[in-house]
């Protein structure tokens, strides 16, 4: 299924752990099928001494998510649930490959157990100022009035802070903020 992507160039499948750690040029490994010998998939990530920005990049695929945790203890970049799309499974190769790394701290949503840390940059006064005002209950256009803003431009600021917070509803941006400490 990978095969069909254009941007990942693929490599035989290495028997041993040992062929994965010397074959040259691998961005990123992506373990998958019974990983049950030996320990399962952490014991390989111990002993293939992965780490979280250490190259490669390691990617498992799982059957029990209920493992992700303990895979991204022990250096797997990413964590998939077996049941995930070519899609889902592709982005997170492409984010491994990229650096990003899971945090355990980020919520699991369906299949797509893989969680990415990125640094957001931080939110300007204003979008605090925005944010402060949509915990006290105040609608866009009250915003607006009170901040001497558009009614786009407290749409617009809005939109920022749900980027940078990773969120997208209201209630979220405000909670996220809160558990920050920036309001």
């Amino acid at each position: 299924m990978l095969d069909a992507e254009p941007d990942f160039e693929l490599v035989t499948p290495a028997a041993t752990l040992q062929e994965v750690m010397t074959t040259p040029g691998v961005d990123v490994v992506v373990l998958a099928g019974d990983l049950d010998d030996g320990g399962g998939p952490t014991a390989l990530l111990a002993a293939a001494g992965a780490q979280p920005g250490a190259s490669p990049a390691w990617v498992v695929l799982v059957e029990d998510v209920t493992l992700t945790e303990s895979v991204i203890a022990a250096g797997a970049h990413g964590c998939l649930a077996g049941s995930s799309t070519p899609l889902q499974i592709g982005a997170a190769i492409r984010a491994a490959a990229r650096g990003d790394h899971a945090d355990l701290d980020q919520p699991v949503t369906g299949p797509l157990v893989q969680r990415v840390h990125r640094e957001a940059p931080p939110l300007t006064e204003r979008e605090v100022e925005v944010l402060r005002l949509v915990g006290a209950g105040l609608g866009n256009q009250q915003i607006a009035e009170v901040l001497y803003l558009s009614l786009s431009s407290v749409k617009s600021h809005l939109s920022h802070t749900y980027g940078r917070l990773g969120v997208t509803r209201r209630d979220a941006a405000v909670a996220e903020a809160r558990r920050q400490g920036l309001i």
